[in-house]
This record gives structure tokens, C-alpha cells and sequence, in this order.
């Protein structure tokens, strides 16, 4: 295996993200920059702090949140928005995104599924809605960075199932999420 030029530093990778914050350009530059840092995604894999929780805030201000997410095998999480541009990272397992619209009851219907495997990266525009469900066979980690301060922002949940838009907020989205066996897989899709 031959060792990437630049290794995965994620001390290193918060700081370039942070500058491509600040920049006119930010959505695009933020895109690069995370393309850059999984596309060797073994490596970050292997040098990345093993985080004791699921979410971790790596670092959050008006401008930026940088996130990592792991999603246990077979954890669904409910469709939401992050009213922001959000940018995933994927580097190890993968995460299977549903892509929602509004329909004109208001209601949310299933617009397209995408796998985002180890190595890739998905850019989801502000009025975007995705529900994520990682694959039956290992957990998924990944890198979620959000142009803006997502912990402060009003979001929504989608109850599919039940045609419900709700608050964003940890009770709804504790009864929401799921763990199982997916009853059928996404097909996968080829990212940029």
C-alpha cells in the first residue's frame, strides 16, 4: 500500500476548512478540500481520533460546523434539512442518502437514492432534504461539514411514514431514528 504524499491530519484538515470558510467561494472550496482528504480513505481511517460518541462537534462557529458522524451498522436516521449547505465526507463504510422533495400536500416524497462510498463526497444544496442509513455490514464514518452554525439553526425532521413535519430537536429525532435490517438496499450511484 503506498502511503499518500500528505497523511490525513484532522488538526490540519479543521484549519484548511475554517480559511475556505471565510472565502467567497466556500461551498466549492470545502467540496475540494474534503475530496483531497478521503481520497486516500484507509488512511484517514487509520490516523483519525477514535471518538467515543456517534456525533462529535470537531469545531462550530457562525460560518462552519465541522462534524464527525459515525452511523452503526444499520442505524436510519429520519429525513431532515440542515437549512445550509452541508458537504459528507464518507471514509470508512458507506451511507445510503435518500433524496426527498416537498410534494404539493407538503408532504415529502422519495425523489432518488445515492450510496456515498469510502472515498466520496456528497454536497447537499440549503433546501435540501436526505434521510442516511449505513450499510448492514460495517459502520459508517464520515467528515459532515455545514456552512453555518447547525446547532443553533431552526431544522426539520420528516415523519415520512405519517406525512409530519416536525421541530428538529433530540426527542424527535430519538423517536424517529431506527436500527435494523433496511427492508431494501438503495441502488448505488456514481459520484463526482
Amino acid at each position: 500500500m503506498r502511503t499518500p504524499s500528505n497523511p490525513f491530519n484532522i488538526d490540519q484538515l479543521i484549519d484548511e476548512l475554517k480559511s475556505a470558510a471565510l472565502s467567497a467561494d466556500a461551498k466549492a472550496q470545502v467540496k475540494s478540500i474534503l475530496k483531497r482528504a478521503v481520497q486516500a480513505p484507509q488512511w484517514v481511517a487509520a490516523t483519525i481520533p477514535d471518538y467515543a460518541d456517534d456525533d462529535v462537534i470537531l469545531f462550530e462557529n457562525d460560518l462552519i460546523s465541522i462534524w464527525h458522524c459515525r452511523f452503526p451498522i444499520n442505524l436510519s436516521v429520519p429525513a431532515h434539512d440542515h437549512q445550509m449547505v452541508a458537504t459528507i465526507a464518507v471514509y470508512q463504510g458507506a451511507e445510503q442518502n435518500v433524496l426527498w422533495t416537498r410534494g404539493d400536500s407538503g408532504a415529502i416524497e422519495e425523489k432518488t437514492e445515492l450510496t456515498v462510498n469510502a472515498g466520496d463526497v456528497l454536497q447537499l444544496g440549503p433546501n435540501a432534504i436526505h434521510s442516511v442509513r449505513s450499510t448492514d455490514d460495517m459502520d459508517s464514518c464520515a467528515i459532515h461539514v455545514y456552512l453555518g452554525r447547525l446547532t443553533t439553526v431552526e431544522r426539520s425532521l420528516f415523519d415520512a411514514k405519517n406525512g409530519v413535519v416536525l421541530h428538529f430537536d433530540d426527542d424527535n429525532y430519538q423517536r424517529l431514528v431506527s436500527t435494523g435490517p433496511a427492508s431494501a438496499k438503495p441502488h448505488d450511484s456514481q459520484l463526482e
